[in-house]
């Protein structure tokens, strides 16, 4: 099984300053950090096995820049 998918659509994502870093607030401490691209702070996962899977960060951005996806085992057919 593999594990939680945490995606950061950086085209979308405005940078914790524009937004207030609404995605580590609403996370439990220290699990979402941010690293700087290009003069953005945008949102990383520190410890993913920490995830609460409860989508607040992706319900929650302003911008929809967020998804969460949950582990997948063996794959889907389609």
């Amino acid at each position: 099984m593999s594990e939680i998918q945490f995606i950061v659509n950086k085209e979308l994502c405005i940078g914790a300053n524009a937004c207030g870093g609404i995605c580590a607030r609403i996370c439990p401490p220290d699990i979402i950090e941010y690293i700087d691209e290009d003069g953005k702070k945008v949102p990383c996962i520190s410890e993913i096995e920490l995830c609460m899977k409860d989508h607040g960060c992706q319900n929650n951005c302003p911008v929809k820049a967020i998804t969460v996806l949950p582990p997948q085992e063996g794959g889907r057919n389609f």
